[in-house]
């Protein structure tokens, strides 16, 4: 059976078991005045599973489906590279070298933030990555219809992966995008997940809500407080997955305090998220853009806790491209904290987490 649906079909029995899960604890809390209760729903969106839980909401005319609708419509009209509909896919194949291509402010802020995280990386995130990740093609292949790319087909390829040749600009009222290179794609796939959680964060703030949790794929917001819920559950707890266990099974787990206000970014790159097996060898899918191979830094994930969802997502991509010792500069400058496990599953956190982080 084709991998991808293997992996489907996977996620959807997790679905299915949390809500089953969900349905069995689900009730009021007497200490609230007996009709409060919290909402989750689970879907499917941007490529990977989505489950947005809400706490406390006093505009009962908002629900968890807002929230992922607009994390839905998010990606098709704005940042997928792959919807025809989407204003970045439009870009991609509409653009003229050395011709301004005109954007909505709305394309404009994770492109810029993503293009500033590019250069303060020096590439180890790239959002001009697609050409390269079209040739491998590990999201689509199977073992049995994969290729290796040759060295010739990397190197041709890796003169449409390049940050310096491309500039987002934001000058008066007008956005804009200049390629300096034909054949270029610009790919959010690294940072989209991240954006999504900013966006839900604007709406949870702005219905009320006192306090949420919203997963996107490896990417997750804890926000505000739980309320009063449950008084000996009054944290929030994310989990840390065991690269070499199953996808249920946690090495550790990051825990902080519920209360009003608070809100964290917690996202998580690894090279079990999608990866392929030919003949002995597995690849993965986070490219190195200076080699044009899958990143060989000696890791399995990287989790980076920050708090800007955008930063977050990049940031753990860029980590796992540049293994633990690079990454300590690029964590200060963005006042970020990380959890590493390298391939023997060996776990080392930084300073910033180590009183928030809990071993299985």
């Amino acid at each position: 059976m084709h991998r991808k649906i293997i992996e489907f079909l996977k996620m959807l029995m997790l679905a299915i078991v949390l809500i089953l899960v969900f349905v069995a604890y689900k009730k009021s809390d007497s200490d609230s005045g007996g009709d409060y209760v919290y909402q989750t729903v689970y879907d499917f969106a941007m490529g990977t599973s989505v489950q947005v839980t809400i706490y406390g909401n006093k505009d009962k005319s908002f629900k968890p489906e807002d929230v992922v609708d607009e994390i839905k419509e998010l990606d098709e009209k704005l940042i997928s590279w792959r919807s025809e509909d989407s204003e970045l896919y439009k870009l991609n194949h509409e653009y003229k070298v050395g011709e301004p291509y005109y954007i909505s402010y709305g394309l404009m802020k994770p492109l810029m933030d993503s293009a500033v995280l590019s250069n303060d990386s020096f590439g180890a995130l790239d959002l001009t990555i697609r050409p390269l990740a079209n040739l491998w093609n590990i999201e689509e292949a199977t073992s049995e219809n994969f290729t290796v790319p040759t060295d010739k087909d990397i190197k041709d390829v890796l003169k449409y992966v390049d940050y310096e040749a491309v500039d987002v600009v934001m000058y008066e009222h007008d956005n804009y995008v200049v390629f300096d290179k034909e054949g270029m794609m610009l790919d959010l796939g690294s940072t989209g997940k991240g954006y999504a959680l900013d966006v839900a964060y604007e709406t949870l703030t702005e219905h009320n809500v006192s306090g949420a949790m919203v997963s996107v794929g490896g990417s997750v917001l804890i926000y505000g407080k739980k309320d009063s819920y449950k008084k000996e559950d009054n944290t929030w707890k994310v989990g840390i997955r065991n690269p070499k266990g199953s996808q249920e099974d946690m090495i550790g787990y990051l825990e902080y305090p519920c209360e009003e206000g608070f809100s964290k970014y917690i996202s998580t790159s690894g090279s079990y998220e999608k990866y392929i097996e030919k003949d002995g060898v597995i690849y993965h899918h986070i490219f190195d853009s200076k080699t044009g191979y899958p990143a060989a830094s000696g890791l399995a994930s990287v989790t980076v806790v920050c708090d800007n969802g955008l930063k977050s997502d990049g940031l753990s991509t860029a980590c796992f491209v540049l293994g633990y010792e690079k990454s300590k500069d690029l964590l200060r400058h963005y006042n970020a904290e990380a959890i590493f496990i390298d391939e023997d599953n060996n776990v080392t956190v930084t300073d910033g987490l180590k009183e928030f982080y809990k071993e299985r």
